[in-house]
């Protein structure tokens, strides 16, 4: 558990998250915080940013976070692959 206010949302970050975050509000307030924020060493959001913006929304002190030990590179590269993998679903 980190502070909400440690983590750095990731400023290239390219999704457009405002429509999404009162459905993760909702869903972690009847489910709980279910799966963690992923950042940096720098606690930079690698993903997540979603859940970051429902927590600030909910007002949360402390929020799950896994520190992800990745190159820069491999971090980019999980960025990526996380925001198109709804892309290869129906």
């Amino acid at each position: 558990m980190v502070p909400l206010d440690h983590l750095k949302p990731y400023d290239k970050n390219p999704r457009i998250n405002a429509e999404a975050v009162p459905q993760v509000v909702k869903s972690i307030q009847e489910f709980g915080f279910q799966q963690p924020i992923v950042v940096d060493k720098n606690y930079v959001i690698i993903v997540g940013h979603t859940r970051f913006l429902a927590a600030k929304k909910l007002e949360l002190l402390k929020v799950p976070v896994v520190i992800a030990d990745l190159t820069d590179a491999k971090a980019k590269a999980y960025r990526l692959m996380d925001n198109r993998t709804h892309e290869r679903s129906t």
